[in-house]
């Protein structure tokens, strides 16, 4: 009988804060499965997605205390849904006092203060956890040191804050542990309802890289895994995705990362490894940086199996671009970039943000235009949402654009909270869903194309479509999401 103590990995229910059809989905079964691989040879690892299989808080706990964990591990992505952590800290202790709560993931690296003061959390990890995570239940063990980055923890009445922990050797990390959760139910659901649905089923979504480069004002990720690019080398990518087609019948796969193509020569490095190695598999990516791409590289993704990506474009105002958004994009290079990839057999998918501090109406108005007009199968609508550790933030606090002076903008793309002269919050929320509706749908022929493309009927679609309106309309405008399910993007 094994004498190690028991590791219980939890995804919390986002729909426990609130149900919405955008932003409730499924999150990425590898982070955990590659957390319990760093970790087993110490302890028992068990994985508990309360997300993916729709527990019940109640029904959630009760697998937790049945598993007697002596450490439990917290993974929150966004802080859209900060409110699960601590619903799901106050809940476990009221069953299980004694084990170790962990808390990681996004939103604890960004707003690890708040966080602690959940006196049910016994450590935060910031930044990159695999190695963290590691040494620090070694150390609760009495078997190692404490560690000396990537935690926050309390040392009677003083938090300590130790330094963002960063992996630099990906190379090093050993596949994720798949066995832990029963792939055969993850590989066989897509994330969620949408253009970016897996190509064909079965399939997985792999995070390739870490970190980002283009510092985007309103971005994360250099606060999270930092500027620097890191990637494994292109035959650790295509081992593991030959693995996992050989074992699960894969024939698709999504890049989650935030931007692959931005590594160039490790990018078309994992192209050609695919190729030569007959992977087979067709893919989406996610997050392309359409300004890096190329002859070379087009021709590799089609030929590598790539039906689609996704591009995020920002803003149609080089003003806007260039002195809010901070990103390397001249705008009349974007159309003929788009059409060459739609000429060669991909799909298109763009990105625009709204309503950002200092932006004016008629630059809004500007954005729509050029949206309309880019060349793209498919165009998505956010609201400019100023997040904690980002520019955006700064730029909208500096000249009181933040609507919610107390707790800062509330995390949803939909909603704008950003306050002007010039408009407002109603204005851009409403103009977002609007503006989507009509120039993605306004004709039969788009109607029956966007229902290919999401793979859903037309009914189905125009449900969808009126859920978005009815969202914004002023009787709901500001009330509470749970009973306004929205587009899913």
């Amino acid at each position: 009988m094994s004498t190690k103590k028991n590791l219980v990995l939890v995804y919390p229910n986002q729909r426990w804060a609130k149900i919405d059809f955008q932003t409730n989905w499924n999150l990425n079964p590898s982070l955990l499965c590659l957390l319990g691989a760093m970790v087993q040879d110490d302890v028992n690892v068990k994985i508990i997605d309360a997300q993916f299989y729709d527990m019940s808080i109640t029904e959630f706990v009760e697998k937790v205390v049945q598993a007697n964990p002596s450490y439990i591990g917290i993974s929150i992505l966004s802080t859209e849904y900060k409110d699960t952590l601590h619903t799901t800290v106050a809940a476990l202790r009221e069953r299980l006092p004694d084990p170790v709560i962990i808390a990681g993931g996004v939103h604890v690296t960004i707003e690890y203060e708040d966080v602690m003061t959940d006196s049910g959390i016994d450590y935060a990890i910031v930044g990159n956890g695999e190695y963290v995570l590691r040494d620090l239940l070694r150390y609760l063990k009495g078997n190692g040191e404490m560690p000396t980055v990537g935690l926050v923890y309390r040392d009677g009445k003083n938090l300590v804050v130790q330094e963002k922990a960063v992996i630099k050797d990906l190379d090093a990390l050993p596949m994720p542990n798949y066995d832990l959760v029963r792939m055969e139910d993850y590989i066989a659901v897509g994330p969620r309802t949408g253009p970016l649905r897996a190509p064909e089923m079965p399939y997985v979504r792999m995070v390739i890289t870490r970190g980002c480069p283009v510092g985007c004002s309103f971005c994360q990720v250099e606060e999270i895994s930092g500027k620097k690019v890191r990637a494994p080398s292109a035959k650790k990518v295509i081992d593991e995705l030959i693995y996992l087609r050989d074992r699960y019948g894969l024939r698709s796969f999504l890049i989650d990362d935030d931007n692959i193509v931005i590594k160039k020569k490790f990018f078309k490095e994992v192209l050609r490894e695919s190729i030569e190695r007959d992977l087979g598999l067709k893919f989406i990516i996610g997050a392309f940086a359409i300004f890096a791409l190329d002859d070379e590289m087009l021709d590799l993704m089609v030929r590598a199996g790539c039906v689609g990506i996704n591009v995020a474009i920002e803003s149609g105002n080089q003003r806007v671009m260039n002195d809010i958004v901070l990103k390397p994009i001249k705008l009349d290079t974007v159309a003929p970039l788009i059409k060459k990839v739609r000429e060669a057999g991909l799909f298109v998918i763009s990105n625009f943000i709204i309503g950002f501090p200092g932006e004016t109406w008629a630059e809004i108005r500007e954005t729509i235009h050029f949206a309309e007009h880019c060349g793209a199968d498919y165009v998505k609508f956010f609201v400019a949402v100023p997040l904690k550790g980002t520019r955006l933030w700064d730029m909208a606090t500096d000249i009181g654009a933040i609507s919610n002076e107390t707790d800062g903008a509330r995390v949803d793309w939909r909603f704008s909270q950003i306050t002007s002269n010039d408009w407002t919050a109603e204005d851009i929320s409403v103009l977002r869903a609007y503006e989507w509706d009509r120039i993605n749908f306004d004709t039969p022929k788009k109607i029956m194309h966007m229902a290919e493309m999401w793979a859903i009927s037309e009914e189905e679609l125009r449900d969808i479509r009126k859920k978005t309106r009815d969202a914004v309309t002023s009787s709901n405008f500001g009330a509470n999401l749970s009973s306004n399910p929205s587009i899913p993007s």
